[in-house]
């Protein structure tokens, strides 16, 4: 029973590990990564520099113009749910009506 305990103790442990090890290695890879990057570009620094500033403030573009897309397509989406909500809320209304006034045409009748 107690190497039972032990042995399960040691799973969860070596469970824990491995994420703390995952991560570790996501960490030392991006490092390499970037370095490579650095060294190996064909680039100087600014020019460099100057090239990722383009790419960011065309990403910027594409975000704020994907942004703006979305927010049409909501606007509409919405307008169509407005819509329907009122055509079924006069459905309903008028069903309410139809009800009551002939409640009160069987309730005159019986009187």
């Amino acid at each position: 029973m107690a190497a039972a305990k032990l042995s399960e103790g040691s799973v969860a442990m070596s469970g824990g590990t491995r994420g703390g090890a995952f991560f570790s290695g996501l960490l030392l890879g991006a490092l390499i990564g970037a370095t490579l990057a650095i060294v190996l570009a064909p680039e100087g620094g600014d020019d460099l520099r100057e090239t990722l500033r383009g790419k960011a403030r065309e990403a910027s573009g594409r975000a704020r113009d994907a942004a703006v897309d979305l927010a049409e397509r909501a606007a509409v989406f919405a307008g169509d749910v407005k819509a329907g909500v009122d055509e079924l809320y006069a459905r309903g209304r008028s069903i309410v009506d139809e009800a009551t006034s002939d409640e009160a045409g069987n309730t005159a009748r019986k009187e």
